[in-house]
């Protein structure tokens, strides 16, 4: 069954204080950096193509906080939850969807940041490779979060992954040992 994925764009996803902190943090990486944006985007996987009535149910569901006000311009990091995991966020926001009766498979939450810098004399600035690689380690937590610089990688949060195989935990022996004394 083909799977489709729909877009829907979110709210501002930084607060002023967490703008000033992170800015500064950017500004050792460039000094060129000017400022720095996020905002939510939703993505809806369904076994269809969404009706309108679903997509305005969805629309009116999705919306929720600040709304995002600046441009999407400069370069974009697309921070996602970690490939191959479903996000606690996720996995409430479809438990809430399908209460209120629509027919989703999943919907997950990314977040989209546009980092912008000061006009320059000679051209744009630009990130190197090396620094768009401590840029990414500021915006992300390695541990639950991957990130890219376009949106396919969050289109793969829906592939489908396979089952590793069961693995057998041998209790006998000192681990049986410890099992049995910690139970009595």
């Amino acid at each position: 069954m083909t799977q489709h994925i729909t877009e829907f764009q979110g709210g501002n996803a930084l607060g002023n204080f967490r703008v000033r902190q992170l800015l500064t943090e950017l500004q050792t990486v460039h000094g060129r950096i000017q400022s720095v944006a996020a905002r939510f985007v939703h993505l809806v996987a369904s076994d269809s193509a969404l009706s309108a009535a679903l997509r305005e149910q969805l629309a009116a569901l999705l919306h929720y906080g600040e709304p995002y006000l600046a441009a999407a311009e400069g370069e974009r990091f697309v921070v996602t939850p970690r490939l191959g995991t479903v996000s606690p966020w996720a996995s409430k926001a479809t438990d809430i969807a399908h209460n209120c009766g629509l027919a989703v498979r999943r919907i997950e939450r990314i977040t989209e940041y546009h980092i912008t810098f000061k006009p320059g004399l000679f051209g744009k600035s630009a990130l190197s490779d090396p620094q768009r690689v401590l840029v990414a380690a500021l915006l992300h937590d390695r541990m639950t979060e991957s990130v890219s610089v376009g949106a396919s990688l969050a289109f793969e949060l829906f592939a489908g992954l396979e089952a590793a195989p069961m693995v057998r935990v041998d209790v006998l022996g000192a681990g049986r040992t410890a099992l049995d004394a910690a139970n009595t």
